[in-house]
């Protein structure tokens, strides 16, 4: 869940990053998230999708893949919201970059749906 960055001397280097995952994974396993749990909401956070994110790449987005999309991302952000709170402001603005780029990344599916199901005339 965090790649530190090897020294010569084979000491570990996190990234402000890596320290806000970390921030993070500490913060659910107070709220008893398994493992599995927080695996898959740092990789909603990475922008990376779910098995059924895959429909994406064959060109079939329909509209209850984004509504279902939402859904995760607005019940995720319930649940990482006390974690949150116990970020500094670095690690914050760290956070708030990685959730405009997943945020970017969804609003691009919508002009891909809307293309598809509107082409320009």
């Amino acid at each position: 869940m965090l790649s530190p960055v090897r020294s010569e001397s084979k000491y570990r280097y996190y990234s402000d990053d890596a320290l806000v995952r970390l921030k993070l994974i500490e913060a659910m396993k107070t709220q008893r998230f398994t493992l599995e749990e927080i695996r898959e909401r740092l990789n909603l956070l990475d922008g990376h999708l779910p098995e059924k994110g895959k429909e994406i790449s064959r060109g079939t987005i329909n509209a209850d893949f984004i509504k279902e999309q939402l859904k995760q991302l607005e019940s995720q952000l319930a649940q990482l919201q006390p974690a949150v709170a116990n970020l500094d402001a670095n690690q914050t603005a760290a956070l708030s970059k990685q959730i405009l780029l997943q945020s970017m990344a969804l609003a691009q599916t919508l002009i891909i749906y809307i293309n598809e199901i509107m082409p320009m005339m």
